[in-house]
């Protein structure tokens, strides 16, 4: 008898091929979870990202100065990205290939570096860690092949992980929450950001003087305890909520519109998430008990 409810638990809690589930069952097992997980943050960044090309965003105008790409030809791509950043972000979800994993990484490195080439400060860069900290650390799980067919192989959830693929799963996503909070720390200490004081002072917490410095303080602190201390009970639960709940301050403060501002944002909702599930796996009792074996001997 228990010898059958055991298998029938492994089955319970082997990976399928399903597009959709529920990432919250405990009866999946943890690599279906992540790469539901991972394919949903690729999804919301490029579809969020996507949606403001189409609609011919003014604020991405500063990024075409940057290459002397005048105002009437910014306008002219802008569309022609919006539909290749959606296509991307639709593809990955449902056909999921190491090739447009690589662009992904690309891309989103690439457009969070243009805001500090436009002059708007580092903290713009760091604070979309979450866009890219996503496709990176699902591009390396999976690797590159030597064999070119493999590059559009359509990928599946990883039977196992790794001590490697676990370590990345582990420190990527406490690098990359540590580097979106400190940034969107940064633009509130730093830079007196106006998007940032606008949502909070639309919801009557004016940011001025104090009051934005004691804020920013805040996520910066926040960035260091998910690096040094992320088990903590319910810190990254709340992270979670906290991202989730800030970013849709957009719609709430402007428009019905702006909701795509908190989609595009996805992976500072979806990293956290990723971490609680890490640590709430085998993997990361098993690696641990590993590793302090290994210092004893």
């Amino acid at each position: 008898m228990e010898f059958i409810k055991t298998l029938y638990k492994l089955k319970s809690m082997s990976t399928s091929n399903s597009l959709f589930i529920n990432p919250f069952s405990s009866k999946l097992a943890f690599e279906e979870k992540l790469f539901f997980w991972l394919r949903m943050g690729v999804l919301g960044c490029f579809v969020g990202h996507g949606f403001w090309g189409i609609v011919l965003k003014k604020g991405w105008l500063p990024f075409f100065k940057v290459f002397f790409i005048n105002e009437p030809i910014a306008y002219n791509f802008m569309p022609l990205i919006g539909a290749m950043d959606i296509l991307i972000g639709l593809t990955v979800f449902f056909y999921p290939n190491r090739v447009l994993l690589l662009w992904a990484s690309f891309w989103t490195v690439f457009t969070a570096l243009l805001r500090p080439s436009a002059s708007m400060g580092m903290s713009e860069f760091f604070e979309r860690a979450g866009n890219f900290g996503v496709p990176i650390l699902f591009l390396l799980l999976y690797g590159f092949p030597v064999v070119g067919e493999k590059w559009w192989s359509k990928l599946k959830p990883l039977a196992t992980l790794s001590l490697q693929q676990a370590y990345l799963v582990e420190w990527i996503p406490r690098l990359s929450l540590f580097s979106l909070l400190a940034g969107h720390g940064g633009l509130a200490v730093f830079m007196n950001h106006p998007g940032l004081i606008k949502n909070m002072t639309g919801i009557g917490l004016p940011m001025t003087g104090s009051n934005l410095q004691i804020f920013g303080m805040f996520e910066i602190v926040l960035a260091f305890l998910v690096l040094l201390r992320p088990r903590i009970p319910g810190l990254l639960i709340f992270i979670c909520l906290y991202k989730l709940g800030f970013e849709l301050l957009f719609p709430i403060v402007g428009t019905a519109r702006d909701i795509f501002e908190t989609i595009e944002r996805m992976g500072d909702y979806v990293l956290p998430m990723i971490l609680f599930e890490y640590y709430r796996s085998k993997y990361h009792s098993q690696f641990r008990h590993q590793a302090i074996v290994s210092k004893t001997r």
